[in-house]
C-alpha cells in the first residue's frame, strides 16, 4: 500500500493504481518462473572424457618471449595433478594426459624464476577435441575470467575469450572499413 501513497490522488481515481499493482505481482509472479532448467542450451556441457590417452602438445609463450625452461602440469579443476613434464630449451612441449580423465583440465606452466615472474601460464581444456594448443598469456587471461564467470565450462570460455580480446576501434564499426585501404593492414588485399 505505500505504492498507493507516493502516486499522485488523480491516479489513484483512475484505476492506474490498480493497473500497477498487477503489473508488479505480474512481474514478481514471472520472475520466479525462471527456475526451470533450459532443456535447449545452444551449447552441449555434458561432462566430457578423454576415452583414451592423448597427447596435448604446442608451444609456450610469456611476457617476455619464449619459454624454454619450466614444468608443465596438468591438473584437474581442485589442483590434483595428472601428469607433468619438464620443458628443457624449447618452448614446445607435449604431455600425456591418461584415458579415463575427466575435463576441464587445467595445463599450467611454472616457468624458472628468472623467465617469468613466478606466476604460472595457464590454459583450460574443457572439450576433448582438440590436442595443439598454445600457453600463453592471453590463455591465461581466459581462465581466469572463465573461474571468475563461475567455473572452466565451454561456455564461460567462450565467453571469458570474447572478454579477453580487443578489437581496435576502426575495426568495430558497422559499415566497415572506413578510412583508406591502401593503409589498412599494410595495403590493398
Amino acid at each position: 500500500m505505500m505504492i498507493f501513497r507516493a502516486l499522485p490522488s488523480g491516479l489513484v481515481r483512475k484505476g492506474l493504481a490498480s493497473t500497477l499493482w498487477l503489473l508488479l505481482s505480474s512481474s514478481a509472479f514471472l520472475t520466479g518462473c525462471g527456475d526451470q532448467p533450459n532443456s535447449a542450451t545452444a551449447l552441449d556441457e555434458r561432462t566430457q572424457k578423454y576415452e583414451n590417452e592423448v597427447t596435448l602438445a604446442g608451444t609456450v609463450t610469456g611476457q617476455k618471449g619464449a619459454v624454454t625452461n619450466g614444468r608443465i602440469l596438468a591438473t584437474d579443476e581442485k589442483g590434483n595433478v595428472i601428469s607433468s613434464k619438464i620443458l628443457e630449451n624449447t618452448n614446445r612441449y607435449s604431455i600425456v594426459i591418461p584415458a579415463g580423465t575427466l575435463l576441464p583440465i587445467l595445463l599450467q606452466v611454472h616457468p624458472d624464476a628468472a623467465s617469468e615472474n613466478g606466476k604460472p601460464l595457464t590454459l583450460a581444456i574443457a572439450e576433448t577435441s582438440m590436442t595443439n594448443y598454445n600457453i600463453n598469456p592471453l590463455t591465461t587471461a581466459i581462465a581466469e575470467k572463465a573461474k571468475s564467470l563461475g567455473g572452466y565450462t565451454r561456455k564461460n570460455l567462450m565467453a571469458a575469450a570474447v572478454l579477453s580480446t580487443s578489437v581496435p576501434d576502426e575495426d568495430k564499426t558497422s559499415s566497415g572499413f572506413r578510412g583508406d585501404p591502401t593503409k589498412n593492414y599494410g595495403g590493398w588485399h
